[in-house]
């Protein structure tokens, strides 16, 4: 996909993941750094952002069971914060999820991390609980999908409708 302002965004391989580590690393801290790389190195689909053909930006996405999907982290350089990088890869993202046919699209953010939960609501996320999502996915399919998605304490979980 290419957006109107020339940013391209695309599949990257497992074997070329690695080059985006510091993007991870200008992005998070701590748990969220370690488990942001493990990440990267194993999950299903991540998407790059590149500007004049260098990295910028990149989404982790996963597919759920039960028609849903999982935007597992979105990070952008620092030197391209700002430029609507993020937004364009959750809309990306949430293309991506509708074209395969997914139904809901998750993510989650820390409860103090106004920015990122600016962004998902800007998208039409709303601010869900396990409580809802058990009753339309039943809670043993919920509790495997809080455990793929590992929501940890302190996080806020969202949701949007694809339908």
């Amino acid at each position: 996909m290419t957006t109107p302002d020339g940013i391209v965004i695309e599949d990257v391989p497992r074997d070329q993941r690695a080059e985006l580590t510091w993007i991870l690393e200008e992005s998070f801290e701590g748990w969220y750094l370690r488990h942001s790389t493990g990440t990267l190195r194993k999950i299903e689909v991540v998407r790059a952002a590149k500007s004049a053909g260098k990295p910028a930006g990149l989404a982790m996405l996963k597919t759920l069971e039960g028609g849903a999907g999982y935007v597992y982290y979105i990070a952008v350089a620092k030197d391209q914060r700002r430029k609507r990088i993020g937004k364009q890869l959750l809309e990306d993202a949430i293309q991506k999820f509708r074209s395969s046919g997914q139904k809901e699209v998750f993510a989650s953010v820390e409860s103090d991390n106004e920015p990122s939960e600016a962004l998902f609501k800007s998208e039409g996320f709303m601010q869900t609980s396990f409580s809802e999502v058990s009753s339309r996915h039943g809670r043993l399919r919920t509790l495997n999908m809080y455990r793929e998605m590992l929501v940890v304490p302190g996080e806020v979980l969202l949701r949007k409708r694809l339908e």
